[in-house]
């Protein structure tokens, strides 16, 4: 009776190992991977928050040029409310920038997907290749958005002014184009690099349930 029952622990034990082995580095993968996407949640909030407040401030502005010095009041009254948005946007932005980063600790976690198998072992080193790659164009962008911002806040500033030069100011309207688009060259660079990050993470998926079917 001893033997029976030692001799049925042990192959339930068998059997649980087997399981672990052959899942482990799906399982693994698709544990490290949540984990960085469930970090990465409060960035795409912010992301769709500030592209509601661009929207708007965009508007404002283009009622602020519509006004004259007559209506003093009420372009310092649209200026302010300009400014509060961009600094809205900025607080946004630091949220989303922690988030990343909180996200790219994570992805030591893609080290525990590594297998023996040469295969999966370059597939999963590919898509750390790329994520790095992502967060690098993701900081790229941060930077221009924050250099863009101050230039739109002085650009509110500096129509409030009643001594304001009108050649100042479309120098500044200028100034503020030109970063804008190094701001969607560089937006645009960090959305390939995630299409790359998910491209680079099916291929891995992939391969690690091919090699588990074998």
């Amino acid at each position: 009776m001893k033997k029976k029952i030692a001799g049925t622990a042990l192959a339930a034990a068998l059997l649980l190992s087997a399981c672990s082995f052959g899942a482990s580095a799906g399982d693994k993968l698709a544990d490290a991977v949540g984990s960085i996407q469930e970090q990465e949640k409060p960035f795409h909030e912010a992301q769709e928050e500030m592209a509601g407040l661009e929207k708007k401030e965009f508007d404002l502005f283009n009622s602020m040029m519509e006004l004259t010095k007559d209506d003093a009041d009420k372009l310092s009254e649209m200026a302010g409310e300009a400014e509060s948005s961009a600094d809205e946007r900025l607080d946004l932005l630091d949220k989303g920038d922690k988030s990343i980063e909180e996200a790219e600790k994570k992805m030591s976690d893609l080290d525990s997907a590594e297998s023996d198998d040469e295969q999966i072992k370059k597939a999963v080193g590919q898509l750390k290749e790329a994520m790095e790659a992502r967060y690098a164009a993701r900081e790229d962008y941060s930077a221009l958005y924050k250099e863009t911002a101050d230039l739109q806040k002085k650009l509110y500033g500096m129509l409030t002014q009643e001594d304001a030069d009108f050649k100042e100011i479309q120098d500044q309207a200028d100034a503020v184009n030109a970063k804008n688009a190094e701001v969607r060259t560089a937006l645009a660079h960090f959305n390939e690099a995630t299409e790359q990050v998910n491209e680079a993470k099916t291929k891995a998926f992939d391969l690690i349930d091919s090699k588990e079917e074998e």
